[in-house]
């Protein structure tokens, strides 16, 4: 985490003055998935909302998953097909709903073992999933020989590979997805802050009536008052020094670390991604622009949640996973970040994390405290529904029913929109590298389609940004942003540091190996000049941030990035 910011901008100051001066029907106390899920749901009762962060949305486990919007194959071994399906449901909903920032991507499960026998088991495992709801989006899975199979990852190790299945999976940016979620919100009349931690519950006799927070940037302490609260606080819950709140009667939690490996796409030839299936679980190498992700591990961890990091055992972990089961002896020296994130499962302290359940629970006192605990990131939307629904009463639920079912989130337009949204902008961008003197770079078509892929039809009114702040061009040798959706976080997404910048709206403090040192001052200029730092507040910011993101996203094995 970096410094904290001293300048307001104005929408954080009138969010800040709504909080302070305001009561609400509910308060949200969390900025990750679920509670910006519950806050756009609680939106869309109609009911007057606001939502508190103690860092950055997202800035925790929403923000370091596998960026999977998936069903969970291994989660039919346990035979939790209601989870399965309730999921792939949602999955289907969000491709429709936010079609800018999840999309279909094929993957490969490579089967090994015995003819047939393995073929068959596990084929009957995904006919499964498809039967589920999988086959909806992707169609059918494909059987493939082992000579098709290794057409599609020609690394695959050919002994005992007896062949392959293709099916389809979803693939999102989590971190963005929680940001949309949230300005939809925002967009409906909802009112949110970061950078202000919720202390504890206010309580008039035994009856909860709101919060007391403080503002982590100027230090000052207030009241929000509210009819509910609910805590989505996540994996902190589980900390006895991190919660906001002890609930009475509240489930037990598993903290889980699921760590991750960025490596270059070169690096590993495939059409597309793949499931490994190692015992009781499996580990996926995810596409990803430029790069693959590989990902994730599943044990235990009582670290307090805040700036976890990959340990060097988790990378070990899965580079001898990738290497068991493809030729290409991939090694530390090929890893260019990693992340490491905590799901707040519940389940018995001391059991598996593998094991323990990915469904989530809602739990309430009292006071009327209501927590959720547990789930997928996938099915977000359901617990946020669910959440609302035991806050609100069966009464008041069913006559204040979520409308979140068919609201679609900010920027989200179908796929051939996209496409042309994508090709309105590449004369702009031309222009933009004419002037730079660069009439043959290949970077406006490149930017082009990543703008639409992350902003959807925000992207002209960003391009329109950039041409009005003269900030058309890369940030960067080699990085499609452009330094205008610096500004554009600062105005329009929250942003307030370097940090909430390159590690969660751009991605890069995880895919850049220097972790974005030569690019941190001129992120810092532009922010500055949004945020109104000075040349040595700017280069103070630079400093902080790269430490935390050294610490975060580097190489556990290396003492600087």
């Amino acid at each position: 985490m970096t410094t904290a910011t001293t300048a307001t901008p104005a929408w954080r100051a009138d969010a800040l003055e709504a909080l302070a001066g305001e009561r609400y029907d509910v308060l949200i106390v969390g900025g990750g998935i679920v509670g910006a899920g519950a806050l756009l749901d609680a939106t869309s009762r109609g009911l007057r909302a606001a939502l508190v962060e103690q860092r950055d949305i997202a800035s925790g486990t929403s923000g370091r998953s596998s960026r999977l919007i998936h069903g969970g194959l291994r989660y039919l071994e346990q035979l939790h097909f209601g989870l399965v399906y309730e999921a792939l449901e949602e999955r289907a909903r969000l491709l429709r709903l936010a079609p800018h920032l999840v999309t279909l991507e094929p993957f490969l499960f490579p089967i090994y073992g015995i003819p047939l026998f393995h073929q068959g088991f596990y084929g009957s495992g995904i006919f499964l999933y498809d039967l589920l709801g999988a086959r909806r989006d992707g169609g059918f899975a494909k059987h493939l020989r082992p000579s098709s199979a290794i057409d599609y990852a020609p690394d695959l190790r050919r002994k005992a590979l007896t062949g392959g299945i293709i099916y389809h999976d979803g693939v999102e940016d989590d971190a963005r997805l929680a940001l949309a979620v949230l300005r939809t919100a925002l967009a409906g009349g909802a009112v949110a802050a970061t950078r202000v931690r919720a202390e504890k519950p206010l309580l008039d006799g035994e009856k909860l009536i709101g919060a007391s927070v403080q503002d982590l940037v100027t230090g000052n302490r207030f009241e929000i008052r509210a009819e509910r609260v609910i805590d989505a606080t996540g994996v902190w819950a589980a900390n006895a020094e991190a919660r906001f709140a002890t609930l009475e009667g509240g489930d037990t939690f598993v903290p889980s670390r699921g760590s991750h490996i960025v490596i270059r796409r070169d690096r590993l030839p495939a059409q597309g991604g793949l499931t490994l299936r190692i015992p009781g679980r499996v580990v996926f190498i995810i596409p990803w622009p430029g790069h693959w992700i590989i990902g994730t591990t599943d044990h235990s961890d009582a670290r307090t949640p805040e700036n976890v990091s990959a340990p060097e055992a988790d990378v070990d972990e899965l580079l001898e996973t990738v290497n068991a089961q493809l030729d290409i002896d991939l090694s530390k020296g090929d890893i260019v970040g990693t992340y490491a994130g905590m799901r707040p499962l519940v389940g018995d302290p001391g059991g598996s994390t593998v094991k323990a359940s990915r469904e989530h629970r809602v739990a309430a006192d009292a006071s009327g405290l209501v927590r959720i605990s547990g789930g997928k990131y996938t099915t977000y939307r359901v617990m946020a529904r669910d959440v609302l629904d035991a806050s609100l009463g069966k009464a008041e639920a069913r006559r204040r029913r979520s409308a979140t079912a068919e609201l679609p989130l900010v920027g989200a337009a179908p796929r051939d929109e996209l496409a042309q949204v994508a090709a309105s902008l590449e004369r702009p961008l031309r222009d933009a590298a004419a002037a730079l003197g660069e009439a043959t770079a290949s970077w406006p078509a490149r930017i082009a389609r990543r703008l639409a892929d992350r902003y959807g039809r925000e992207a002209p009114e960003v391009m329109a940004l950039a041409r009005e702040l003269d900030l058309a061009m890369p940030i960067g040798g080699g990085v499609d942003h452009l330094q205008a959706e610096v500004a554009w976080a600062a105005r329009h997404e929250l942003a307030l540091s370097i940090d909430d910048v390159l590690a969660r709206r751009m991605r890069l403090a995880q895919e850049l190996p220097d972790r974005g040192a030569s690019i941190a001052p001129r992120v810092a200029a532009v922010l500055g000049a949004e945020l109104g730092w000075d040349a040595e507040r700017q280069s103070t910011e630079v400093d902080a941030y790269l430490e935390s993101a050294r610490r975060e996203y580097g190489l556990p094995w290396a003492t600087t990035g």
